[in-house]
């Protein structure tokens, strides 16, 4: 069933951005008010003439917008999770013991099972919080306009729960972070949008983003057991997850 609610202010929408598929309202249905991910071949259709100009909003309906933009949560999960994240982060440099909490323990999994969930939550570094949020920041919402935000959300946590299970069972060495559900996400873009352009740091030209996760899915492959500290298992688990779910929704598209 089609989304009714705009996914930028999540009042009751009636229209489809052509350019992406976003359920939008008559104020955000212009490719550069919400964000679109094919913004650019819209700008390209203006110029050669193959699209006319979609009205951006009147002052009023601007006003509106602003007003309602502490509500922009309830139907964006993917900023609600951002900021949910590094409110933890901040919490565990500032409450002692709170990370020991929840923290994935392998040989405990059986006796604190929230903490397949709240591991998510928890990152070891400054760089490490860092590197995970900057990732998610670029691809969680993307995924998020394309599936929508209750079935984001279903991806996001079961990507991590499944990352935690897939290190719980080849490891006993404790782990925390989102990037078992970070992998979930960038492998279920990579089945629905497998002609995303992406970047690899210090490659200078865009790469397809299946092809990323190809590389990244081996690299992780061969660096089990490396001993340096990453949790190879929990990504590929990650990445299996979001395979499975991408090919899953692709049926539906």
């Amino acid at each position: 069933m089609a989304r009714t609610r705009c996914t930028v202010c999540g009042k009751q929408a009636s229209y489809k951005c052509k350019y992406c598929g976003d359920t939008l309202c008559e104020e955000h249905l212009s490719p550069e008010m919400h964000w679109c991910v094919a913004l650019e071949e819209y700008r390209k259709d203006l110029e050669s003439g193959r699209a006319a100009p979609i009205a951006k909003p009147n002052e009023k309906g601007r006003k509106k917008f602003d007003a309602n933009i502490f509500g922009i949560f309830s139907h964006n999960y993917s900023y609600l999770l951002l900021f949910l994240i590094s409110i933890s982060f901040v919490l565990q440099l500032l409450i002692p013991r709170y990370t020991e909490h929840l923290i994935l323990i392998p040989a405990l999994v059986e006796e604190r099972p929230w903490t397949l969930v709240t591991h998510i939550f928890l990152h070891g570094s400054f760089m490490h919080f860092l590197v995970n949020m900057f990732v998610f920041f670029f691809f969680a919402p993307t995924l998020e306009r394309k599936v929508g935000s209750s079935k984001f959300l279903l991806i996001f946590f079961l990507a991590g729960i499944f990352a935690g299970i897939g290190w719980s069972l080849t490891s006993a060495n404790p782990a925390l972070g989102a990037s078992g559900a970070i992998c979930g996400i960038f492998a279920t873009l990579a089945v629905l949008m497998p002609k995303m352009k992406v970047y690899i740091f210090p490659l200078p030209i865009p790469v397809e983003i299946w092809i990323v996760v190809i590389f990244f899915a081996l690299y992780d492959f061969f660096m089990i057991g490396s001993g340096d500290m990453i949790a190879h298992t929990a990504h590929l688990s990650g990445l299996f997850f979001g395979l499975l779910a991408g090919m899953q929704l692709k049926k539906t598209f």
